[in-house]
């Protein structure tokens, strides 16, 4: 039976838009997938995912796990003979999937248009001021010691939290319903009747310990050049710095609501430690790689606005969380409760709206590495099973 393909050139126009460069350079001599370190024989890529965006294929190059299974090492890119970067047709595919599975839509496509951040950072602002009148603390600065809870009861924050982060969360899980559902009815090799949890085990191990990331490191096919060879460690700054602080906010929470044991805690307590180490390390690991943006771009890939969006918030919020413990040990009450209050909206700008940002990796790529695993041990259970017939 014959396929009818039916391309969409917008969407093709939007890719190259997003820095892949003029398709037509691609002419199909697979170097692209031969070098790809993680590539592998019955997935190969991105070979295919070049000409697919090429005949502006565009349901066929998102329902497919190949685009999230790419880490950007670069290889492809840096001996591809025409130049036709590769690489930056990857990332570009990632940043538009996370735009067209998202749920609700809106989302998706405010977070990758710049117009659209005042009215993003508008929310936030409105409500937490919203918060200010309504518990009396709008119109001055709470008096005495320097204590954020004064300005901002812990109730109060928590509960703002609490419910936008689980309206996210829905967002998210809806999101990587979509797109496990198009990769079920879009890819040749899907998942199947497997044991899911040993797949899922494997793949937060993956994750964990950043294999696939050291892999693009160790098992390069040459020496040229790629500029993303500081992604190994700085990704495991970042990933481990975050996940330090996510651990300290919520052993803060647990200290208030179980122990009744109040904020600010002194900074010789081991996890206020923990969250100075752990910030300390996202700071140092986002530093690496804007240096590695502005210095390089022109030969890396030029990163892209949604890029730029979440380094730059990210490391105002950490930023922002050190100025307050500073300003408060400090006793500099005017800059520190207004600074608390720039803290909680990036805060709150992060956590709300990270299913529709670069954020969105921690959705799509679990979502496609697990996709993934399981498919293999499907094979493998099928490969065991006629062993044992014959």
């Amino acid at each position: 039976m014959t396929e009818k393909l039916e391309p969409d050139l917008d969407f093709k126009r939007r890719i190259i838009g997003l820095d892949a460069r003029d398709l037509s350079f691609c002419y199909q001599c697979g170097t692209c997938s031969a070098v790809c370190p993680i590539s592998t024989e019955d997935n190969p890529f991105p070979r295919k995912e070049m000409i697919w965006v090429q005949w502006g294929l565009k349901e066929r190059a998102l329902a497919n796990p190949s685009i999230w299974m790419c880490h950007q090492c670069g290889e492809c890119s840096a001996y591809c003979p025409r130049d036709a970067k590769p690489a930056s047709v990857m990332a570009a595919l990632r940043d538009y999937s996370i735009t067209h599975y998202a749920v609700p839509r809106f989302f998706g496509a405010a977070l990758s248009e710049p117009k659209y951040l005042p009215l993003l950072f508008a929310l936030p602002v409105a409500i937490l001021l919203a918060i200010l009148a309504g518990i009396g603390n709008l119109g001055a600065l709470p008096e005495g010691r320097i204590v954020f809870a004064k300005l901002f009861p812990d109730f109060y924050v928590e509960a703002l939290f609490d419910i936008s982060v689980g309206l996210a969360i829905l967002g998210a899980l809806a999101g990587g319903a979509r797109y496990w559902s198009a990769m079920l009815h879009g890819a040749a090799n899907g998942a199947g009747d497997t044991n899911f949890a040993v797949a899922f085990a494997h793949v937060i191990t993956d994750i964990l310990k950043h294999g696939k990331f050291k892999r693009c490191n160790e098992d390069s096919p040459g020496t040229r050049p790629t500029y993303q060879s500081h992604l190994y460690k700085t990704h495991l700054a970042v990933f481990y710095g975050f996940l330090g602080l996510v651990v300290t906010t919520t052993s803060v929470g647990i200290g208030i609501h179980f122990f009744d044991y109040l904020t600010p805690w002194p900074l010789w307590h081991p996890v206020k430690i923990l969250g100075n180490v752990s910030g300390t390390t996202l700071v140092i690991g986002l530093a690496v790689f804007l240096w590695h943006r502005i210095g390089v771009q022109a030969r890396a890939g030029k990163s892209t606005y949604t890029d730029w969006l979440f380094l730059i918030v990210l490391l105002l919020a950490v930023a922002s969380g050190f100025a307050c413990e500073l300003l408060r040990l400090g006793g500099l009450a005017a800059l520190a409760y207004p600074t608390y209050f720039a803290h909680l909206t990036l805060v709150f700008f992060l956590l709300v709206y990270f299913p529709y940002s670069k954020f969105g990796h921690v959705v799509y790529r679990t979502a496609a590495m697990l996709y993934t695993q399981s498919a293999l041990e499907a094979r493998r259970l099928v490969a065991s099973a006629s062993n044992i017939a014959k």
